[in-house]
């Protein structure tokens, strides 16, 4: 079993253990469910408490341990395991809110969120090892494709910590293991926020849970004695990140060697270039080719000297100046023209 494999093992427990001594609730929001292969996810920690923290306040922290990982049709699967903790400053109160995941596409399989949240003591070297391994998360926050050989190295090390929480008794103060999927009738994948609160559903009544300023309050009033985990599902057909370090290098190798008319390296880094972009698992398959298509549309321009073309530094700066070609423009386009 890999590190990812024992995470998902340990969670997968705790919840069997606990579920029904906590309220599991989901609060649909406004926007269409996503559409395999067209669509984009992205996971957001929307709130989140630990009751100890306001009774102590900066002597405990909250911490997030999350993994999110994607199954395809084909049964291949996509993971990333990160830890998540509150700025500092806002260990008591305050709305706290970041990245679980980047985009990803959506493939038309299941969504599988595992969650555990921790109230760590500032005196614990538990804090340490929290503040270490999520700075290593915190630096980028990459798509599910993109972090296989990551995610793992930052597992063993989640891994060992968790260990030994367990070996000494004690665990995470709520946790949270539940698949998602299209059509699914109990979880189906839609915009909105996963609720989880560390108290008995049976004395509990969901139907006063309602988001207040970006807080989770009940009956209007905030839940500030008891834990609770809000985990949003976000979905568009549109990203607003198009951050794509490794493609943007190559772009600006390319441009340069069409400035400096060095052909055949441009061409070489041209063909490079344009098949990553089309077979990129961080974009759908329309996105492929349309950035693909505008990508080569820039570089033959830089070859011709047309220096309006010379602010596009990045495929995010040639998405807001530029734009993208639209769907029905690129449906056909393949490899193939694209090289020629």
């Amino acid at each position: 079993m890999t590190a990812l494999d024992n995470l998902r093992a340990r969670a997968r427990h705790w919840w069997s253990r606990d579920a029904e001594h906590l309220v599991y609730h989901f609060l649909p929001t406004a926007g269409a469910a996503p559409v395999p292969r067209d669509s984009y996810l992205r996971l957001w920690v929307g709130d989140l408490f630990v009751a100890e923290a306001r009774r102590y306040g900066a002597d405990v922290l909250p911490a997030l341990r999350a993994t999110v990982a994607m199954t395809q049709p084909d049964g291949l699967r996509g993971v990333r395991s990160t830890v998540w903790q509150a700025e500092p400053g806002q260990e008591a109160q305050g709305v706290r809110s970041g990245a679980l995941t980047g985009w990803f596409p959506y493939s038309g399989g299941t969504v599988s969120v595992q969650a555990c949240l921790y109230a760590i003591k500032a005196n614990d070297s538990l804090r340490l090892a929290m503040d270490v391994i999520g700075a290593l998360t915190s630096a980028v926050v990459p798509s599910l494709a993109t972090v296989a050989g990551l995610g793992e190295q930052l597992a063993k090390g989640i891994d060992r910590v968790e260990a030994a929480i367990e070996d000494a008794g004690s665990g995470p103060v709520l946790v949270l293991d539940k698949d998602y999927a299209v059509g699914s009738s109990t979880g189906a994948l839609h915009p909105g926020h996963i609720v989880v609160i560390n108290t008995p559903a049976r004395s509990f009544d969901v139907g006063g849970l309602a988001l207040t300023d970006g807080r989770l309050t009940h009956e209007g009033a905030p839940l500030d004695g008891l834990d609770y985990l809000l985990i949003e599902i976000q979905a568009t057909a549109n990203r607003d990140d198009w951050a794509f370090p490794r493609l943007d290098e190559l772009f600006q190798k390319a441009k340069e060697a069409a400035v400096r008319r060095e052909t055949p390296t441009l061409e070489r880094l041209r063909a490079e270039l344009l098949v990553l972009v089309y077979t990129c698992a961080d974009l759908t398959s329309t996105d492929q080719r349309r950035v693909a298509a505008q990508l080569k549309e820039e570089l033959e321009e830089v070859g011709r000297g047309v220096s309006a073309r010379d602010t596009v530094t990045s495929i995010g700066r040639m998405v807001a100046e530029r734009g993208l070609p639209n769907a029905r423009q690129v449906a056909h386009l393949t490899l193939s023209d694209l090289l020629r």
